[in-house]
């Protein structure tokens, strides 16, 4: 916390503080697998290593509320979190406030804690450039008009676009690790052009459900399912499947460190590749700048690494679809986006899904207001594995 963005601000140099963050979790968890050593405690005894990512946070702010810290430093303390969990963080940390010093960063306005009284905006090179009052911040209309609406998809969509019907089709299906029943029976059908959305809680299999699909699960072998007109099973290779499927989530980009221009890191999706490894044709090039124009002038030329984290998470959707995929998955594809990028990156998903071209599977914690699938596939926990219902 040495050259944090508050120092001039607030001095917290005599104060034990506590950071809650992905990073902290990251730590606890290395010294689980490296050493063995079981730092936070946890009521079932099991490891943070094995839990899902909300279950981690809420054992983590547990775990560091026992060590009584003169302040706590909160980032993004809700990513990932289904509502249940969230409404119980919200509920301690409230508590925690009447005699801890709490410092929450957060990107969405509705994940301020109803504790914060003042609110400081920070720039890229985290420079505070506003402070206001809670409550002003909250009233302050910051969302601009997005400019996604005239999206369309390239017309090569019709021409080679794969005839099967219906893309995915799950029977019963259901999956174990151990003595741990994960999912009961799943019987799940996606049909090309339906723009389903994914829930469920901290826990209920959904990871476990988007392996099975993506097909890099090997409990996916000797179960009742239908992948791209193909029954699992059949001499299918994992490429098989993967070739017919755009894929989405956010840690994806800490897989790409070279210093890529936007063109390239669009073509590499033709490849399902980290990079480009061979130099790109004319027709991939202009795929790819197509692609660009619909995004917009000021991704041209650019390079990726240089873009906001908004305009990262766009070429990232803008990949995942360059090579006409059947089938577009969305893992929780807006974590650390602000309201503005939010609504920017959901806009270009409606207008994808409304061109009824692909079928899209969006996976999220959080309700967004503005997203517009046509189903919802909800699981629902319980002792012999999480049930699925479609809403």
């Amino acid at each position: 916390m040495k050259n944090h963005f508050l120092k001039n601000f607030m001095d917290l140099s005599s104060l034990h503080g506590a950071l809650h963050s992905v990073i902290t979790l990251q730590r606890f968890v290395e010294e689980e697998l490296r050493h063995d050593r079981f730092l936070v405690k946890t009521t079932a005894n099991s490891s943070l290593g094995s839990m899902s990512s909300g279950q981690q946070k809420k054992t983590l702010l547990d775990y560091i509320i026992s060590q009584k810290p003169d302040y706590l430093l909160l980032d993004d303390v809700y990513s990932n979190v289904d509502k249940a969990t969230q409404a119980s963080i919200k509920m301690t940390l409230t508590k925690l406030a009447e005699s801890t010093l709490l410092i929450q960063v957060f990107f969405r306005k509705q994940d301020m804690l109803p504790c914060i009284d003042k609110v400081l905006t920070i720039d890229k090179n985290n420079t505070i450039v506003k402070q206001e009052n809670a409550d002003l911040f909250l009233n302050t209309e910051t969302i601009e008009k997005s400019q996604v609406h005239k999206f369309r998809l390239q017309k090569e969509y019709d021409e080679d676009h794969i005839d099967i019907n219906p893309l995915i089709q799950l029977n019963e299906v259901s999956v174990r690790y151990i003595d741990k029943p994960v999912l009961n029976k799943i019987n799940w059908t996606i049909q090309k052009g339906e723009f389903w959305q994914l829930v469920g809680p901290n826990g209920s299999g959904k990871s476990t459900l988007l392996s099975i699909i993506i097909g890099d699960n090997p409990r996916g072998y000797g179960q009742d399912m239908v992948l791209f007109g193909r029954k699992k099973g059949t001499g299918e290779s994992i490429w098989d499947i993967k070739r017919q499927i755009g894929y989405f989530t956010p840690t994806m980009i800490q897989q790409f460190t070279r210093d890529d221009t936007v063109e390239n890191m669009i073509i590499s999706g033709l490849m399902d590749s980290v990079g480009l490894y061979s130099k790109p044709t004319d027709l991939q090039r202009d795929i790819a700048n197509n692609w660009i124009d619909m995004l917009g002038v000021q991704y041209r030329k650019k390079s990726f690494q240089n873009l906001s984290i908004g305009q990262q998470r766009m070429i990232m959707l803008a990949r995942a679809m360059v090579k006409h995929p059947p089938l577009l998955i969305l893992d929780e594809p807006t974590i650390e986006l602000d309201d503005e990028n939010c609504r920017l990156f959901i806009e270009m998903v409606n207008a994808i899904a409304a061109e009824k071209k692909i079928a899209i599977l969006y996976v999220s914690h959080r309700d967004e207001p503005d997203l517009k699938p046509d189903k919802i596939f909800e699981l629902i926990a319980g002792e012999n594995g999480s049930l699925g219902i479609v809403k």
